[in-house]
Parts: C-alpha cells; structure tokens; sequence
C-alpha cells in the first residue's frame, strides 16, 4: 500500500516491552511497578509524617492504611468497568480497612468487642454532632483520619493508574503535608524531603509512562531501557532540588512560610469552633489559642499556651486585673455552650445594656485601650461589658437586656486596629456581698442554676461537705468556701482529659485532683450550682505586672485564663477565682478594687450631647471620644459577585468540554477528529446521510466550505485508523 512502511525488527527486550504493554490491565510491566513504589514513598512520607505528628496518643499507624489505599486504587484503576461500578465496591473494602486499624484504639478483651466499641462510641459522636454537645472521645478523629487517609490514597492511585495524572495525586498530598508540618514546631523537615524526592520521580515516571504509551500508539521506536536513563536524569534533578530545599524554612525557621499559613488559615480558625467541639482533645500545637470566644468551651487536656502576643492593653488605672471576653452556662459534662441568647446590634460610643435594670450598686466604670495584635472579633471588657468605641454586636440573655455575656466587632478586628472599652466592676465589700440575700431575679434561676442528669452524686456530696466544713451559711461564704478549697489542688496544664462518658468535674475532684483554670473554674461554678447559687464560667485574659510598662500590657496567649462570676442581688456579678497561681477573688481581690464606698456608676448615655448634665469624669469622657483605628472591610458583595461570575464561567467551560468530548475518550486521535467534525458539519446542517461513505460526505462537506481536499485528507486518514493494521504507520 502507497505511504505505508513495515515495522522496524525489534530486539527480544523490546517485545518483552510491547507484550507487558498489550497484556491485560492487571498484569503490570517492570515500570509500572517501578511507578507504583514512587507512589508508595511519596504517600508513605505523608502518613508516617502525620503519625509523628502524635495529634493523638497512641493512634494506630497510618501507614498500613496509606499503603492498602494505594493497593486498592491500583487495582481498582486497571479493571476494565466503569468508575460507577468500581467506586463503591472500594470504598466498602476501605471501610473494612479503616475499621481493623481503628479497632485496636477501641476497648474490648475480643475483636468483637472492639468493633462493638467502635460502632457505639461513633453512634454516642454523631448524636453529639446533632445536639451540638461536646466530645472528648478522640477515637472519631481516629477514624476521620485513618478515612480520609485511605480516601487520599485511593485517589492519587486511581488519578495515576486510569488518569495517568500525577499532579492531580501528589499536589493534595503536598498540601496536607506542609500543613502538618507547619504545627511541627522544632521538627524535622526529614518527611517533606522524601515526599518531595518520591514526588519528582512519580511525576518523571508518568510523565515517560505517557510519552512511551504515544511512541507505541504511533509505532515509534525507543531505546529499550529508557527509563533507567531518564531515572538517572531524574535522580540528579531531584537532588538538587533536595539541596535548595533544605533551605526552606520548615521546622523552627518557619517564619515566613508560618505568616502566610496564618494569613491564610485565618477564615477558617475564625470559623473553628465546630471543629474544637468535636475534637477537642487531640494536641492543639503551636500554643494555638486555648480560648476562642465562640459558643462553646471544650475543657482542654495536654495544653501548650503559646508566647504570641495577640493584644497590647492600656488600663485608666495602675492594677492588673482579668480582660473579660466572654461567659458561659450550659454545662455538658465535658465542657460549657452558650444558650438562648438574644443579638443586638449596638453603635460606636452607645450604651450597650439597659440602665434600668443593669444598675447595680458598688461598682465602678473602668476602660480599657486596646490594641489588636492578631485577628479577633470578640471585644475585651475591665469586668461585665457597658460600651465600647467601634461599632458592636451584644449577646444578651434571651428576654433580658440588662446584662451582655459577650461584646463583638461587626467587622472584625485586624492587627493594628485600636478600640476603647468600658465595663463595671464590683467594689462591694465582704460584709455587704454577706447580707446581699438570695432573692435572685428569674433570668438568673432559669439560666445559671443548670446542671445536667448525669452529674454524679458525690460531686453534689463533695460541695455539702465543703461548706459544712467551712460552716458557711449565706451564698458568699459558701463561695469563698468552695473557691478556698479548690485553690489547694495543684496548678498543671498536662493533664488528662477524662474519659469518654466520664463527667468532667467528678473526674478532676477525685481522680485528677491537679489541674488548670477551666478545670477549677468549671468545678466551681457546678459546686456553686449544686448548692442553689447562680454562678457562670467567663473566659479572657489576666494581665500580669510583669508584662506591664507602666499602665500598658503586652498580652499572650499565655494570659488566657478562666474564671467564675457569682451573682449577688443589688450587687451584680462578682469575680471569683478558684486557680492558685494566680490572686483570690470575691471582695476586692482579683479583677475587684475599693472599698465599696461609692455611688452606681454614672450613666454612660448623658455623654451625648456634649451639654450633658451628669458627665462622667474627665478621664471617661476623653477615652470615649477618642476614635477608634480600624481595617476597612473587604467589599465582599463585589467579591462574591466575582466569584460567583468565575465559578459560573469555569462551570460553562468545563461542562461544555465535557459535552464537546463526551464519548470520544477511547478513540484513537484521528477517529477523535472526525468525529468532532461530524458533530460541528452536524450542527451546520451537513450531517451525513443514509448510505453515504465517508469519502463522500467529506468531499460534499469540503465543497460547501471550499476545503475539499482537506476534508478529502481527513476522510482518508480516518479510514487508515479505523481500519488498518495496527502494526503500520503513515510515512
């Protein structure tokens, strides 16, 4: 035949090469293994890096996992069927997988038991996701790994088998790799270099895979062992990317790379609290924020507070004392929720609480300047929040406006952004607190006298005894009582969590009997409780003379702290801190100053307009005008508009290249061709008809478009494809 050559002889090796090539899927070549052992280094380097990462005690080994997933995809890409079919019969083996190496996490002396244990433990988490209660079992965030490790796996397997696309395999991996590397402070880089070594030769390897795969297609002869000589090239490639590598600033030279991570992580850590209620056990890293100020506090084991400055604080006097963030009253037995409230908004300057009912005797207004350090949205109050300079969200008890459990920027606060706050703080004196009464308004009964079912007896036993001991017999006593006796349990931020199931106050007062902040502050309030006196858990900051330059206070993330605020009728909320390491409160202790010899604070709203007729002191009146330094907000309407125009234009051009292509994927590239003109002659009007050769129709098509002898071409080119030998090539 004109224009056709024969083959070329090819050497024994070569059709050794040509049969592993035209063998069945599931019998691979020497290089298709060779491919699969840069698969099992790259994703192996992710799994043991995640395993030394120790996010939970004695995890069971994700490398097994990492290691089936890679099997199971292989496999799965090479059986001839399609995906809609394979995918689901994977995914049940990897469910089977993730459950044997889950099971030795469980309790239980048999497999059986073990499996049991898993299948109940997960049931009690997803009735947990549905209440919006708190989790401390760890054994859900072992399996969510273990899961999304097989997952990863099988994709980047199945995405190199069937897609031969080692990008869409290796970049996921990457990413969550540096992730984990990023909370490793002080670790070793030695995971990224072999992840990054494993994933240069994958990519090397596909990249060859594809081109030989071409070469054969099109009857191209190649040097028999070309991948040894492209692995050598390589190899050299990869080391010297190694070495520019080992320069990168992983471990304790992360700075840089530590900014972006933070930079870009910050719309999801602001939107975290989900994610610490569910798994707040596992080791936080890094001394990431104990406290985030949202509907939840999750008691926390194994804490590392970090040194990062988060704020930078100015007080009208010269005390330290606690920067009040937010309260909360529902006790779940392994932490607090924040319930029923009502959301006001609240401008710049104004009085945030209803005057008529708020007005508590023996306090006195104080403020605080602020300077924000790290991104934050909650506003720091000197005791119960009055108003602030920025414009603000209040959440109040739900049908009472006289009292805010938490103040919030409506936009959010950057680094650099500056606000005034204001907040009243009790001055009441022992004896008055002593004879306040229990005549306790309703929404403090209904709200800050909860307790739950399961809490043990002997902890209701344990607070009757406290008091008995102390004889104690009005609400203030028993109070310094009970925060007396909790201040004599040792201060120790490494902890344990207490046990699935196991309530947390029972665990802390007779188990643990050492521990932090939340754990004393969470035992005294439900103590308190258990007595019938209103008491809640607030959060925040406590500043230390130490850090101080005359009145101005560089805060941490070390200054995050806990305390108990305890209703008193006439009074207010009074502070109370049961944690040794740091001041008592209850009368003019911790967070308290005076004697209590004053009048009610001054009434904030008489500032406005400038002839007001009870004015409060000059230095509250200064502090109030003084403007506040924000961010601008993003145009985020202009922004979503935009993204929303892109994600519908990448949709378009996506949908209409899978509908332009659809069906054509296993055609040879010139059947593809006349294929897609087929259907664009189609559109035009110029399908075929009946009977019609191709030959013909392409010489009709040519001459209504002026280009017959190209169509001619394609027809005949066409024709080779779909039936000549497969061994012949055009020259």
């Amino acid at each position: 035949m004109a224009g056709i050559n024969p083959p070329l002889e090819r050497s024994a090796g070569r059709r050794i090469g040509t049969v592993a090539i035209t063998a069945p899927r599931l019998v691979m070549s020497w290089e298709d293994w060779l491919t699969f052992c840069a698969a099992i280094v790259t994703f192996l380097s992710v799994a043991v890096s995640i395993q030394q990462a120790h996010w939970v005690n004695n995890m069971p080994a994700l490398a097994p996992t990492a290691l089936m997933g890679l099997l199971v995809g292989m496999i799965a890409a090479r059986i001839r069927f399609p995906a809609v079919g394979i995918h689901p019969f994977a995914i049940a083996i990897g469910a089977v997988v993730v459950m044997l190496a889950v099971q030795s996490y469980a309790d239980g002396a048999t497999l059986a038991d073990r499996l049991g244990d898993v299948r109940l433990r997960m049931q009690e988490w997803w009735n947990v996701v549905r209440s919006g209660d708190i989790s401390n079992d760890n054994l859900p965030f072992v399996t969510l790994v273990h899961s999304a490790c097989f997952l990863a796996a099988y994709t980047a397997s199945w995405a190199i088998y069937r897609w031969h696309n080692a990008w869409v395999a290796v970049v996921p991996g990457g990413i969550i790799l540096l992730v984990n590397i990023s909370f490793l402070k002080g670790q070793p880089s030695g995971a990224f270099v072999i992840f990054l070594f494993g994933a240069i030769v994958l990519v090397a390897r596909l990249h060859l895979q594809k081109s030989q795969l071409e070469w054969h297609r099109r009857n191209v002869e190649y040097p028999e062992f070309i991948s040894v000589s492209a692995i050598q090239l390589t190899l050299f490639l990869t080391t010297a990317l190694l070495i520019a590598a080992w320069w990168l600033p992983l471990g304790n030279q992360a700075d840089a790379v530590q900014g972006a991570f933070d930079a870009v992580s910050a719309p999801v850590r602001g939107h975290s609290d989900t994610l610490v209620r569910l798994f707040h056990n596992i080791d936080s890293r890094k001394g990431a924020r104990l406290h985030t100020f949202g509907d939840t506090l999750p008691v926390q084991g194994q804490v590392k507070l970090g040194t990062k400055p988060v704020l930078e604080v100015t007080r009208t006097d010269t005390r330290p004392g606690l920067l009040r963030g937010t309260s909360y009253d529902d006790y779940t037995g392994n932490g607090w929720k924040a319930t029923t409230r009502d959301t006001t908004r609240i401008d710049a300057r104004d009085l945030a609480i209803d005057e008529t009912t708020g007005d508590y005797q023996a306090r006195q207004v104080s403020v605080l300047k602020v300077k924000a350090l790290d991104s934050e949205s909650t506003i720091l109050t000197p005791g119960s929040p009055l108003a602030a300079t920025i414009n603000s969200i209040i959440d109040t008890p739900k049908g009472f406006a006289g009292d805010i459990e938490r103040m919030r920027s409506r936009t959010g606060l950057e680094n650099g952004d500056t606000y005034n706050s204001f907040g009243s703080e009790s001055l009441a004196t022992a004896e008055q607190l002593s004879t306040a009464g229990t005549d306790y308004p309703d929404w403090v009964k209904q709200k800050y006298l909860q307790l739950p079912r399961s809490l043990p007896q002997r902890v209701r036993d344990e607070a009757s005894q406290v008091v008995k001991n102390d004889k104690a017999t009005n609400p203030y006593a028993q109070a310094s009582a009970v925060e007396a006796y909790l201040r004599t349990f040792p201060y120790d931020l490494l902890v344990d969590s207490p046990p699935a199931g196991r309530d947390l106050v029972d665990f802390f007062l007779f188990d643990l009997k050492r521990g932090y902040f939340d754990y004393q502050a969470t035992s005294m309030v439900v103590m308190l409780r258990t007595l019938g006196i209103p008491a809640r858990i607030t959060v925040g900051y406590a500043l230390d003379p130490g850090t101080a330059d005359q009145t101005t206070y560089t805060v941490k993330k070390d200054n995050a702290y806990s305390w108990v605020e305890v209703f008193f009728p006439k009074y207010g909320w009074v502070n109370f801190n049961p944690t040794q390491d740091r001041p008592e409160g209850g009368a003019s202790g911790f967070g308290s100053s005076g004697d209590g010899n004053i009048e009610p604070f001054p009434d904030i709203s008489d500032l406005f307009p400038a002839d007001s007729t009870d004015p409060l002191p000059g230095p509250l009146v200064d502090a109030l005008n003084e403007p506040a330094v924000t961010h601008s907000a993003p145009p985020w309407t202009l922004i979503w508009s935009l993204s929303g125009a892109l994600a519908a234009a990448v949709a378009l051009f996506v949908g209409g290249r899978l509908t332009w292509n659809w069906g054509l994927g296993a055609l040879e590239p010139r059947a593809q061709l006349w294929a897609k003109t087929q259907r664009l002659a189609g559109w035009a009007g110029l399908g075929s008809r009946p009977a019609e050769t191709a030959r013909e129709w392409s010489r009709r098509v040519g001459s209504a478009i002026d280009r017959e002898p190209e169509a001619v071409g394609l027809a005949e080119a066409y024709e080779e494809s779909r039936y000549g030998r497969p061994d012949l090539q055009r020259i």
